[in-house]
């Protein structure tokens, strides 16, 4: 069952579509403007995933200052940078088998987007 309210057409083709994504293991794009639930048509593909026993790890990358984003996403060793005191894993690894959302992805530096 898919955790969405309602009983339109739209609701239901996107209850179909979040079914059919859930099952797919390749990278799924959610487009949307801010307060449409992209969020939570994530969290309900990850949940009706295999994935689901793994984690579901949300970062909003405009909140995330532009000189972090690196260190946030792919985590970095101590004494990397000055500040790093120790190894912290990063974004991705802690998503491992599982899935990361990442929120606002436009607002990351276009070099880190590629990644």
């Amino acid at each position: 069952m898919v955790p969405l309210i309602g009983n339109s057409a739209c609701i239901n083709e996107l209850r179909n579509k979040l079914k059919k994504y859930a099952r797919c293991d390749a990278e799924v794009l959610i487009q949307g403007e801010t307060g449409v639930g992209k969020g939570m048509c994530a969290r309900i593909i990850h949940k009706l995933s295999n994935r689901h026993s793994f984690p579901f790890v949300e970062v909003n990358c405009g909140a995330i200052p532009s000189g972090l984003i690196a260190s946030e996403l792919f985590g970095h060793e101590k004494g990397a940078f000055t500040g790093a005191i120790s190894d912290r894993i990063g974004f991705i690894q802690k998503a491992n088998r599982g899935t990361l959302f990442l929120d606002e992805i436009g607002d990351m530096p276009p070099e880190l987007q590629i990644h």
